[in-house]
């Protein structure tokens, strides 16, 4: 009897703790599927996986190789936030293909090894334009460059234990859509994101990755410390004069405009242009696309390639957007070995973009389709604000812009949200009236 009441508990025991047993293989299944996802980016090793019975997995000690490159990024720790009855209530197998409807990955203290510089390198030829748009003030930092810092410079603005931050958060929309926000943060110089709405095929729920197409963008920048930073180094070349940097920035880019585009900012623009270099600005930036491109094509082309298709629009925090649009030169301002050496530039420039259009191949990589996971929708309503304080949600306004932070204040007219950054909160007094939609993230 005594036996059987021994074997009846350990029995027992073994059912109660399968569940638990499943939950965090599972979750080690899901881990590993995710970097494998990646692994289309480049190569990634790694070392522990642990989880928590909140939907939280963490995996330490990565190291990411971008395909094409030598150098490595060393990554502290990559968190990943899903619902814990998506890795409960799938089988190991499914989690192999299956993407959740909605995901949140952080990507923590990543620095660059000292084993090669290539990575480096590329930043600095494009003056970290995958992170920063805008070239990051690098026009006119030394009196003959233009779109990168000058090799001296760059190695004063991101030092070897730079360290960078990356959060990704996409959620599946009931069109078969796909919103996603991509943060990038310099520890001490900034953080920028990029979001878009991007159209996916809808096949149930099946999301193809080579699918998807992008026709808008929008682009926030909030300075903590890089423009400073830059100022400083920068003006060293004008005499430790900021407002000469300044004003040297501003016609560098009109004289790189006038010779690859012919044309030039207006007078207006090019001031707001040298407001944007000031410390501790932000601003907002929504490209439209003047034709929907794959994401995979997208994330491939240079920033001027961008540019060149697409219509811009840009506010600062205080101000409303306006359209940035070039306009023909004024001729009655240059002098005339300026306008010759600008044009024999521009032949020059004309017949390297025919050659380089004429080695230009294509080639497509295999569709990759992934299941999604189904689940209720995230969509919080105004009126019912009040019960969701102190969670993470995702705002977009009427404008388009996503506001991701934790909402500390509901009143009648406007919302408190406070976004936490690596190196700092910020908060912001949004009105209900621009507001578009609202989404619970956890």
């Amino acid at each position: 009897m005594k036996n059987k009441l021994i074997g009846f508990i350990v029995v027992l025991v073994v059912i109660l703790s399968y569940p638990t047993w499943r939950y965090f293989h599972n979750a080690n299944v899901f881990a590993k599927a995710i970097i494998n996802h990646a692994s289309r980016l480049g190569e990634w090793q790694y070392g522990s996986i642990s989880t928590s019975l909140g939907g939280s997995i963490t995996i330490r000690n990565l190291k990411f190789t971008p395909k094409n490159h030598k150098q490595s990024y060393e990554i502290s720790s990559v968190n990943i936030e899903t619902r814990p009855l998506f890795l409960f209530k799938n089988s190991a197998l499914k989690l192999n293909t299956l993407l959740p409807e909605f995901l949140s990955m952080s990507v923590n203290g990543a620095s660059l090894d000292d084993e090669a510089s290539d990575i480096y390198d590329t930043l600095q030829e494009r003056s970290l334009w995958m992170y920063i748009a805008g070239y990051a003030g690098s026009f006119g930092c030394k009196k003959d460059s233009y779109t990168v810092f000058p090799k001296d410079a760059w190695k004063k603005l991101i030092g070897d234990d730079q360290t960078f931050n990356l959060d990704l958060y996409y959620s599946r929309q009931s069109n078969g859509s796909v919103d996603v926000d991509l943060i990038v943060t310099a520890d001490e110089l900034f953080s920028s994101t990029w979001s878009s709405n991007l159209k996916a095929a809808y096949f149930e729920n099946q999301l193809i990755l080579e699918d998807l197409v992008v026709d808008k963008l929008f682009y926030n920048y909030l300075d903590n410390g890089f423009n400073l930073k830059r100022n400083n180094i920068c003006a060293q070349n004008y005499g430790n004069s900021f407002a000469k940097y300044r004003l040297s920035s501003a016609e560098h880019l009109q004289q790189y405009l006038r010779t690859y585009y012919s044309k030039q900012l207006p007078e207006d623009l090019s001031q707001r242009y040298q407001r944007m270099l000031t410390p501790d600005i932000e601003f907002n930036a929504i490209i439209t696309l003047d034709e929907r491109q794959y994401v995979s094509d997208f994330v491939q082309q240079e920033q001027i390639a961008l540019y060149e298709n697409s219509q811009l629009e840009i506010s600062t925090s205080n101000s409303d957007y306006f359209t940035a649009e070039l306009v023909d030169i004024d001729y009655t301002k240059l002098d005339t070995e300026r306008l010759k050496s600008e044009i024999l530039e521009r032949e020059k420039i004309e017949r390297q973009r025919k050659l380089k259009e004429q080695k230009k191949t294509k080639s497509y990589l295999k569709a990759v389709v992934f299941k999604t996971g189904k689940s209720k929708s995230r969509a919080i309503s105004l009126q019912n604000l009040s019960s969701v304080l102190n969670k993470k949600l995702r705002i977009k306004t009427k404008r388009g812009r996503p506001i991701i932070g934790y909402l500390r204040k509901v009143d009648a007219k406007t919302i408190t949200i406070e976004s936490l950054f690596k190196n700092g909160n910020a908060k912001m007094i949004l009105n209900k009236k621009q507001i578009a939609s609202v989404e619970l993230m956890q």
